[in-house]
């Protein structure tokens, strides 16, 4: 528990943001999840041992919908991962982030992200319970601040499905 407050106080305190609002899914090299949010849909799958591509789409309440593809990249011995993404917001927006991912009790995995571009930032805190071996259910909070939109915190519930 102490590794997960320490990972989320060193993400918080990154000058640059990092993260998704698709939820951190552990995947094994080959799986893919397909899930759904509140607000969200996603496409993930572990293309390595290390590497996971995505695809997500959010509908805005405020705004269009965004569409992110993005790499995720899980740094050698640890539960840090590495993103690379691009978001659809007007003319588009590469963005970088990073997370960290931590099992918190038998089939409860915690995370948190943080994403950020010239035109945005994103935090995301979440939960995923592992109701079987295929599906996790997943409850997050979180907050996105864009330069020229209006700002969202929310709470979502979704669930995934892995194979």
């Amino acid at each position: 528990m102490k590794k997960v407050l320490l990972g989320v106080g060193l993400l918080l305190s990154v000058s640059v943001g990092t993260g998704a609002a698709a939820p951190i899914n552990d995947l094994d090299r080959g799986q893919t999840a397909v899930g759904v949010l509140t607000d969200t849909i996603y496409l993930e799958h572990k293309i390595g041992s290390n590497l996971t591509i995505g695809y997500q789409n959010v509908d805005r309440k405020h705004g269009s919908e965004m569409d992110d593809f993005y790499g995720q990249y899980q740094l050698p011995f640890s539960s840090v991962r590495a993103i690379l993404g691009h978001r659809d917001i007007g003319s588009g927006s590469t963005y970088i982030g990073l997370s960290v991912s931590e099992g918190l009790a038998p089939r409860l995995n915690g995370y948190a992200s943080v994403i950020g571009s010239d035109d945005f930032v994103e935090y995301q805190v979440g939960a995923n319970l592992e109701l079987t071996r295929a599906v996790d259910l997943n409850l997050n909070y979180r907050n996105f601040r864009p330069d020229h939109y209006e700002n969202e915190s929310r709470l979502e519930v979704g669930a995934s499905y892995k194979f």
